[in-house]
């Protein structure tokens, strides 16, 4: 059984989630943002083993703290293909333009749509869902959806910053997220948690 944690952390109030299996313990880690350290902290008292970071995608407020979480867990750190270059690049990752530039390590893995990505006993579907970034990823398992910046309670992601394609957002949402069973869970990257439902039916920047 699939269990999940979630935090707000930074200035961005972005959520970092971490994710396990309840039998086994592995767990994976979502996007380090910030607040590391206490949340390093709350995965050892659990009893955790985390076997990969994964970024949703490639934005500062996702990637802040992926050497400081990849120093203490010695795991692999995983992105799109599309935003790897965001890890290294303080301008293509924003950094550069909210004065502290932020350089994470390089992935060690990629993931696209139909990677294998397992979590103990659990495997998630992964959605390869572009428009607020060219790489943003979604991951799907049992009943719950950890979306990154694509689909928001009753909003969606932004599409002003440079490699943004408002179109291919909306696109992404229509054909693969609203082909989720509507009592799905989506946990965003910001913002309270919604289904895809109710977003079905309340989202004024998409309908189904």
């Amino acid at each position: 059984m699939l269990k999940l944690r979630s935090f707000c952390v930074g200035s961005f109030q972005m959520n970092t989630f971490v994710v396990w299996c309840d039998v086994t313990r592995e767990a994976i880690w979502f996007d380090p943002g910030g607040d590391s350290e206490r949340i390093l902290r709350w995965i050892e008292q659990e009893g955790l083993k985390v076997t990969r970071i994964v970024n949703t995608h490639g934005h500062v407020d996702h990637i802040a703290e992926n050497s400081i979480a990849k120093a203490a867990l010695n795991v692999p750190l995983c992105i799109h293909p599309l935003d790897r270059a965001k890890l290294t690049n303080p301008l293509l990752n924003l950094s550069a333009w909210t004065g502290v530039e932020v350089i994470s390590p390089d992935a060690d893995e990629t993931l696209d749509e139909g990677t294998p990505l397992r979590c103990g006993n659990v495997e998630f579907r992964l959605f390869h869902v572009p428009g607020h970034s060219p790489g943003s990823l979604a991951f799907y398992a049992e009943g719950i959806l950890i979306g990154g910046d694509a689909l928001f309670h009753e909003s969606v992601g932004r599409t002003d910053f440079p490699d943004s394609d408002e179109r291919a957002l909306l696109q992404s949402i229509r054909e693969k997220l609203f082909t989720l069973p509507e009592d799905t869970v989506v946990y965003p990257g910001h913002g309270d948690t919604t289904t895809i439902g109710h977003e079905r039916l309340h989202n004024p920047f998409v309908r189904a």
